[in-house]
């Protein structure tokens, strides 16, 4: 070795310059270097800046997924749904519960840990959705779908009867839903089989008429009823259509007869050949059409009506439109809130307010009378006595319009006359003239009241009959507009 102060060659093992007396200092032998890490070193060393970045987040990434797979394979909502999911996998008959025994041992390792319990319960329903969904398709056979359905039924009663309700697992409410559809399911999807069976289009279209709408069959089965049921549908749909093909000239009432005649139709003929039409889309659309339009018409009558000051009539029409449709029904609560509208414009009865006076020989009602076949709410009657008849109403002003009409008594003599005259605070107010068995005259009476405090009607005739016999005339249903 060489002696680092003077440059003398030493023997080895030397440990002073035999000329200058240095301490020497013992020679390392360099290790050598893995070839192969050379290589690589020399490799990398070589590669531009960015690449040698890319290479290191990728052995980062790669780093952080193995510590993610790790959390992953200990996450209990992850064991929870592998262990679901292999119970549904394996599950026979026979198969035992070991699934659910490593479940109900997760629970209670997490029973002071209420967001993973959360968690769990919510994986689990998720699962569950799943096994439900994947229930709901087609099937080779009904073999195939009695296998599946006794499969995920034994599944869900398993679970049931070993975590008795378990609220983190499955609760009876959601237990006894899951059970409701599959079963559901499981009922329309064999009557779909039953149909595919079927040589008959009848018992065909008995069956495909019971595939519930959220089966995934429901398309196929309602095509074919749809094409079986077309024909009776066609006929329907003219017959009603015939009812209501009254030309422009028909007026509004007329329309609306119509309408509630065609209702009636489509409720009378909904059964064609021991099949139910109304179950039907087609029915649906055209029933649901035609009690628009009664609503419709039923609002344009009470319009002119109402125009016409016949609010009490108004009533009517609505309450027979009403007792055309279905109780309940969209169109019935419109019509229902139209005739609450009305209610507070119907008049009043003038047989309600209060008398002044009143001869003898007249008298009113707020009642109903029948004259000559003909139905009428309240009356004001007057007979022939062989003398003039009044009969005098307070009405405090409170009025614009009174509204009435004369009617004859039935069985008048031939030689009776008489003439009806109306007084507003004894200025009159209206003149018949002269009425008699057979004359034309103008029933109706329309008369302005405004600022009318005392009514007086007066009958003035000199005709009386002959023994005991009693006549009269009426002025019918007189009704008080405000």
């Amino acid at each position: 070795m060489f002696c680092g102060k003077c440059g003398t060659k030493n023997e080895s093992g030397a440990k002073f310059c035999e000329k200058c007396g240095n301490k020497l200092e013992e020679e390392k032998t360099p290790k050598k270097e893995n070839k192969k890490l050379k290589n690589v070193k020399e490799k990398v060393k070589g590669y531009p800046k960015k690449v040698k970045v890319a290479i290191g987040i990728g052995i980062i990434l790669i780093i952080g997924a193995i510590i993610a797979l790790v959390i992953l394979l200990n996450n209990p909502v992850k064991k929870v749904e592998d262990y679901l999911t292999s119970y549904y996998d394996n599950y026979h008959e026979d198969y035992g519960n070991k699934e659910l025994v490593k479940i109900g041992d997760i629970l209670r390792s997490k029973l002071d840990d209420e967001n993973t319990l959360d968690s769990i319960s919510k994986q689990i329903n998720k699962t569950i959705n799943n096994w439900v969904k994947n229930f709901n398709k087609s099937y080779n056979s009904k073999k195939d779908l009695e296998k599946a359905y006794e499969k995920l039924k034994g599944i869900l009663e398993e679970i049931d009867n070993y975590f008795n309700g378990l609220e983190y697992v499955l609760s009876f409410e959601d237990y006894y839903n899951y059970y409701t559809e599959i079963s559901d399911l499981y009922e329309s999807k064999t009557n779909y089989f039953y149909a595919q069976e079927e040589n008959s289009d009848e018992r065909k279209y008995h069956y495909y008429n019971q595939v519930i709408e959220s089966d995934s069959y429901y398309d196929e089965a309602r095509k074919f009823v749809n094409n079986y049921l077309k024909d009776e549908l066609e006929e329907l749909r003219d017959g009603a259509s015939e009812l209501t093909d009254l030309g422009e000239d028909a007026t509004n009432e007329e329309m609306l007869n119509a309408y509630i005649s065609k209702l009636n139709y489509l409720k009378d003929n909904k059964i064609a050949n021991s099949i139910d039409l109304s179950t039907t889309k087609d029915y649906k659309s055209l029933y649901n059409e035609t009690a628009k339009s009664i609503v419709d018409y039923t609002k344009k009558v009470a319009e002119e009506l109402d125009a016409n000051l016949e609010t009490n009539n108004v009533m009517e029409v609505i309450e027979n439109s009403m007792d055309a449709l279905e109780y309940n029904s969209d169109e019935y609560k419109e019509l229902e809130e139209l005739k609450t509208t009305y209610e507070d414009k119907l008049p009043s009865k003038l047989t309600d307010e209060y008398v002044v006076s009143y001869d003898s020989g007249t008298s009113d009602a707020s009642y109903g009378i029948t004259i000559d076949d003909e139905d009428y709410d309240s009356y004001v009657s007057f007979r022939f006595d062989g003398e003039t008849k009044a009969i005098t109403y307070r009405l405090n002003n409170e009025f614009k319009t009174l509204k009435t009409t004369i009617v004859r008594g039935p069985n008048w003599d031939a030689d009776f006359t008489g003439e009806f005259v109306i007084y507003g605070d004894d200025k009159e107010l209206y003149r018949s003239g002269e009425i008699t068995k057979t004359n034309e005259l103008k029933a109706e009476i329309s008369l302005d009241v405004t600022d009318v405090d005392d009514l007086r009607i007066e009958f003035v005739t000199e005709s009386e009959p002959e023994g005991w016999s009693n006549f009269y005339i009426y002025l019918v249903e007189p009704y008080l507009y405000k």
